[in-house]
């Protein structure tokens, strides 16, 4: 069992960009025996961070989880994953807490190993931009996120659309991983991630919301036509309309838990 290891590397190769971006170069990670997993006494240097080795299955915290497409995606990489949402997810089908995310955040990060979060995406979305030009308001919570996740030492990756004001992210596109849609979003972590060739976009993209035709695209947002195309593409045949436009493919975050476990030697020999 890992005893209160506590590490801290200072990467003095990457310019500093603000006082956030000093925090995630000169990241302390505290590991106690507050959570389940067994470390061994090597400890690898992945992106910002110097991290034990560990041998069980690791718990992930999911906030902003609506319903769990994010958390699937990890429950495939091999995390336990607890999903948080401020709002009742009755179609979330795995582990779910009613709570708000940052003040569950403070409370129990040191419960679990890795911490995905997804704050609310409208302040920046394409969907959301004819509303924000009339005058329309959205709350912005991927700064007091970022924030609150630094405070933890703990491995964290932060989710949005592209136009939201994540460092460094990196971009994952649906074509990627053989989908029939785009669907671009940035991830930020303070662990190294690295993302598959951008294959070109070539089909055109169906009307935002409209059911494609032959060779295009699908657009899920809003009250979106195709629920059936869209849950047999990414797997979650058991959440409806609402809960798909809202959701993360599985295949993304299936791809990034699978990195993290990579940098984190949680696949033990």
């Amino acid at each position: 069992m890992w005893q209160g290891a506590k590490y801290s590397i200072e990467r003095k190769s990457i310019p500093a960009v603000g006082e956030l971006k000093a925090q995630m170069m000169k990241l302390e990670l505290n590991f106690d025996n507050s959570t389940n997993a067994e470390c061994s006494t090597s400890a690898p240097i992945v992106g910002y961070a110097v991290l034990p080795a560990v041998h069980s299955r690791p718990k992930l915290l999911d906030l902003y989880c609506c319903g769990g497409g994010a958390g699937y995606g990890y429950e495939q990489a091999g995390y336990d994953v607890t999903g948080v949402d401020i709002e009742p997810q009755p179609k979330h089908r795995g582990n779910f807490i009613q709570a708000d995310a940052i003040e569950y955040l403070k409370a129990h990060f040191h419960e679990y190993d890795v911490i995905h979060a997804s704050p609310p995406c409208q302040a920046y979305s394409m969907a959301s931009m004819q509303f924000r030009k009339a005058g329309k308001e959205y709350v912005d919570l991927i700064d007091i996120t970022r924030r609150e996740l630094i405070k933890t030492g703990k491995p964290y990756v932060i989710e949005n659309v592209p136009g939201s004001p994540l460092i460094n992210p990196i971009e994952l596109c649906g074509s990627m991983f053989g989908m029939r849609t785009y669907r671009h979003r940035l991830f930020e972590s303070n662990i190294e991630l690295k993302a598959p060739p951008h294959p070109e976009h070539t089909a055109p993209n169906a009307k935002m919301g409209r059911k494609p035709k032959d060779g295009e695209f699908i657009q899920y947002v809003g009250h979106f036509s195709g629920v059936g195309l869209v849950q047999e593409m990414t797997g979650l045949y058991w959440l409806g309309q609402g809960e798909l436009a809202q959701s993360i493919p599985p295949q993304y975050t299936k791809y990034i838990g699978e990195q993290l476990m990579v940098a984190l030697s949680l696949h033990c020999r």
